[in-house]
């Protein structure tokens, strides 16, 4: 039984949504468990609410609110601590300046992947429209999908200082 090219394109696009569904839940469960690490009161959102994230269209909103209160519960949990910190002078800093950890390139990575997939659709097959901006939508996507890395990696490193933190305090 011979396997013609579009079952095999097929299988490959399952096998991609399957790849990719793995990877957005191992992103969503280290968002879930860093506003686990943090108290009840310093907490901006529930933990679970970050599985809202998966709902189409709606998702791509969400996703802003969940970077910009997952930043304000880390700002809160570590100015909760005052100056007993494993974050050293860098809780002082996001205490007194009211900064909020991995806000700023959290939102950066929502921004490059809504502008690059929302953009995507509508410019591919138009034949009116110039092929240097449809490789500007690919690079926006590119630049998104750094920006989420990092910010995942961020995210992930005080996630553990976090729970370093709190296990110390135990």
């Amino acid at each position: 039984m011979e396997t013609t090219a579009s079952e095999t394109g097929g299988w490959l696009q399952l096998v991609l949504l399957g790849v990719f569904l793995i990877i957005a839940i191992l992103f969503l469960l280290t968002e879930q468990n860093t506003l686990r690490t943090i108290k009840n009161e310093n907490r901006r959102i529930r933990p679970g609410q970050v599985w809202l994230q998966m709902i189409p269209i709606f998702g791509q909103i969400w996703q802003f609110i969940v970077v910009v209160r997952i930043a304000g519960s880390i700002r809160n949990e570590v100015a909760s601590w005052e100056n007993d910190s494993i974050l050293g002078i860098e809780a002082a800093a996001i205490a007194q300046g009211n900064k909020r950890p991995t806000q700023a390139i959290g939102i950066a990575y929502c921004t490059l992947i809504v502008i690059g997939v929302g953009l995507n659709p509508v410019l591919w097959g138009n034949p009116k429209v110039p092929i240097g901006l449809i490789e500007l939508i690919g690079w926006t996507e590119l630049a998104g999908i750094i920006c989420w890395i990092v910010y995942w990696v961020k995210l992930a490193g005080y996630k553990r200082r976090l729970r370093e933190k709190n296990l110390a305090t135990l």
